[in-house]
């Protein structure tokens, strides 16, 4: 199934180039005395014209929305050791915290319990351990919330607060384009995503060393 995805996602627009074809043929029968050139043409422009209008319109909504999300915030900083993670990916992607952003110890939902929280500690050897707790004790909370605001767009926000005020310190966002209502044509590529790694490294770290840069 994955391997039939990413096919689609490189071969999709194979699927315009047919249906330019097929109207090129339909239209050298009808008018046969038409030049070849003219026809593939005529074809290309009734079939690429509409598909590039709506993909730059939905492209447009996806580039103002990263506007209003504006670059990476951080309002204030901090010192800390570890901190709160809440997250769908804290057993897991959430690891990172520890691997590689250099938190010794970090808090999060027990995924065995409903009701209850892990700490996970970092040793010397990279080790990580897990002890079961009570109630986070953590001063800093790091919150990774998803989000859809469209259907072929995803927003992936970070924010670091405060617990006990509530007071935000940090916030930081990365979204996704999917092609927008044409995505079944366009494939991967019509794909964007913002900030971008490949063409501003230096705003997609800030989004993704958010934690770190703001408590360590």
């Amino acid at each position: 199934m994955m391997l039939l995805g990413l096919l689609w996602a490189m071969l999709a627009p194979l699927s315009l180039v047919a249906l330019v074809a097929a109207l090129t043929f339909a239209a050298r029968r009808i008018y046969p005395r038409a030049p070849l050139v003219v026809a593939l043409g005529a074809s290309a422009i009734l079939v690429l014209s509409p598909v590039a209008y709506l993909w730059r319109q939905d492209r447009a909504a996806f580039d103002a929305l990263c506007a209003a999300e504006g670059p990476a915030r951080i309002l204030d900083k901090a010192n800390a050791d570890g901190m709160l993670l809440v997250s769908g990916t804290s057993n897991s992607f959430g690891m990172r915290y520890l691997h590689e952003e250099g938190f010794a110890w970090m808090e999060a939902r027990d995924i065995h319990r409903r009701d209850g929280f892990v700490r996970y500690t970092r040793n010397d050897k990279g080790e990580i351990s897990t002890t079961p707790i009570e109630a986070p004790t953590a001063r800093y909370e790091v919150r990774e919330t998803f989000e859809e605001p469209a259907p072929t767009v995803s927003v992936s926000r970070t924010t670091v607060v405060e617990r006990q005020t509530q007071r935000e310190l940090a916030r930081a966002s990365s979204l996704m384009f999917l092609g927008g209502r044409l995505r079944w044509l366009t494939g991967a590529w019509g794909v964007a995503t913002c900030p971008d790694a490949r063409s501003d490294a230096a705003a997609f770290n800030a989004w993704y060393h958010l934690a770190r840069n703001t408590l360590r």
